[in-house]
């Protein structure tokens, strides 16, 4: 009998971490993804508490311009 259930998303494993990586086109081995597990579950965590205390009535930025300010001359 094999448990069917869906994988727990809180749970961050190595296989995980390996597709999410190969999706951005980073190749991991096993040995790597194993050692940013714990690195990763704290991430999102910390991420999961910003999720709890969002604002759902706010509308998020419709543009994002970093290099604005850092960039002489663009205003």
């Amino acid at each position: 009998m094999t448990d069917d259930s869906p994988a727990d998303p809180s749970v961050i494993s190595t296989e995980l971490l390996r597709g999410m990586a190969a999706a951005a086109g980073v190749m991991l081995t096993a040995e790597q993804a194993a050692a940013l597990v714990p690195q990763a579950e704290q991430h999102f965590a910390q991420l999961g508490l910003l999720d709890a205390i969002a604002d759902a009535s706010t509308e998020p930025a419709g543009e994002l311009h970093l290099d604005r300010w850092a960039t002489p001359g663009s205003d």
